[in-house]
């Protein structure tokens, strides 16, 4: 298809329409200009979302964007579009569905202006913000108080907290703190209608923003993951714990290093340790070694953190897509690996008894700790992790083509297998495929340890080149082979 010569549909919003917005939010927060409306929908990370957006012809562009800032100018302009009949679409960071479904007049109702943090209680720890604050504006602010989150997903700054409600939130940490829609006291929504529901013990009065149940059904529950579906989130209340690090994150000695050798192996890699924690690499000789070895680790009781990166290391760790591609060539990284957080949480001491478990665990399985004396090179380059595993520092920058979409499925231990075999089936359906896109050198998923060990999530991702039509098609296809079909 000649994208070039693509037809564009932009239906104009009704004037009476635009003059109700306009009351609502000010007329300097509304924009219909294509330039702006393109930029505010056009992300996404879902493939069928993303071939939809950037192939179909004709591409239907929404109407306008308004920019709302408090839960009642979204519930106003909510009730604007029911009057009239207008289709809308919440928007946080626009990863997945995000793009209008049929020609007709569609309003974005973009939450970008609801990054405020409301509220840190202490005493209570908790903290209650808007949609839009991500987590890194969160634990800047708390970590000055002795408190945090529990983690963070590799995009701090990407991630928000109202995109990753509806997602249930990932993070790195999630071995001790859980996911975050386990951490959530409250929620202040929109509905559909334009009703505003609130949830948990603040929805009495006088009660305070303490506990996520409140009298009568688990209203909560029935938005935990909904993907957005019930309604518009503005406000969460989210649970915090202690934090037993510095203030601030320590920065590299000297201040940032020259960009201008990204082969410096001291390019953008903060070596600081975090104040009482540490991070520990350990190879595996197969795949079933390394996943019985996480196992017992999860259900040990030790750790705050415990993942495997597969492909991950290559991409995130290279200051260059061609250093990816080099290192995924020549099999630099341990194809199973795990990486393990301990923190000095109760005790100066946790981290050295919680040691000497983690190194009869690691005996037993027949691992190898990374160290000075045994591939002092790849630990050397695995030091973005450093303070990432916790919060993510290095920036957003993971040098793959491009992320269209991933396969995410979820389970016990043994889902792991599984996971591979389905993952090299679906890789051999279609052929060569880019090295990238093998989840590692033998197509091992990414596997995050959540909740003690409970259960655990499997990732292995698609990466099309974001200017080639066709690799979004291939991306889209692979989805389609593997059972892994999404809403259009």
């Amino acid at each position: 298809m000649d994208t070039a010569k693509q037809k564009v549909i932009q239906k104009k919003l009704p004037r009476e329409v635009y003059n109700a917005l306009k009351n609502v939010v000010g007329e300097q927060w509304i924009y219909e200009q294509r330039s702006v409306v393109e930029t505010y929908s056009k992300l996404s990370i879902e493939g069928f979302s993303f071939v939809k957006k950037h192939q179909k012809d004709p591409h239907v562009l929404p109407s306008c964007v308004v920019l709302p800032a408090s839960t009642e100018e979204v519930q106003s302009v909510v009730r604007i579009c029911n009057r009239y009949h207008v289709p809308f679409i919440p928007f946080t960071n626009g990863q997945v569905f995000c793009n209008p479904t049929t020609p007709d007049a569609t309003l974005i109702i973009h939450l970008s202006r609801m990054n405020k943090i409301v509220h840190i209680d202490v005493d209570n720890m908790n903290a209650t913000v808007q949609a839009y604050v991500d987590y890194g504006m969160l634990q800047a602010e708390t970590m000055k108080r002795g408190l945090w989150n529990g983690g963070s997903p590799l995009a701090t700054s990407l991630c928000k907290m109202g995109s990753q409600f509806a997602f249930a939130g990932l993070w790195q940490t999630d071995l001790k703190y859980g996911l975050l829609n386990r951490n959530i006291v409250s929620v202040k929504m929109v509905l559909p209608d334009g009703e505003i529901l609130t949830t948990g013990s603040r929805c009495i009065p006088k009660a305070g923003d303490f506990w996520e149940y409140g009298p009568g059904p688990d209203l909560l529950g029935l938005q935990r993951a909904g993907i957005g579906t019930n309604g518009i989130v503005t406000e969460i209340t989210l649970k915090l714990h202690t934090w037993v690090g510095d203030e601030a994150f320590p920065e590299v000695p000297g201040g940032r290093p020259s960009l201008a050798d990204p082969h410096d192996p001291k390019y953008d890699s903060p070596a600081v340790p975090l104040k009482n924690h540490k991070l520990y690499w350990v190879e595996f000789k197969d795949f079933i070694s390394q996943i019985d070895a996480m196992r017992e680790i999860a259900h040990s009781g030790i750790a705050i953190g415990l993942n495997a990166t597969g492909v991950y290391s290559a991409y995130y760790c290279s200051q260059t897509q061609d250093m990816t591609v080099e290192r995924c060539k020549n099999n630099f990284f341990p194809a199973y690996n795990c990486y393990v957080i301990l923190a000095n949480i109760s005790s100066d001491r946790q981290i050295a008894c919680e040691e000497q478990v983690l190194r009869q665990i690691i005996q037993e399985h027949e691992g190898t700790f990374l160290s000075e004396t045994y591939k002092p090179e790849v630990l050397e380059v695995l030091k973005p992790w450093n303070h990432d595993c916790i919060r993510h520092t290095t920036g957003y920058r993971m040098n793959r083509k491009f992320y269209a979409n991933a396969w995410l499925p979820q389970g016990p231990w043994e889902n792991a297998f599984k996971t591979q075999r389905e993952w090299r089936k679906a890789l051999e359906m279609f052929g060569e495929v880019d090295i990238t896109d093998r989840g590692g050198a033998d197509d091992t998923p990414f596997v995050y340890a959540l909740q003690r060990g409970h259960f655990c999530f499997f990732e292995t991702d698609n990466y099309p080149d974001p200017v080639l039509p066709e690799d979004h098609e291939s991306s889209r296809l692979r989805d389609l082979r593997r059972g892994n079909v999404y809403q259009a």
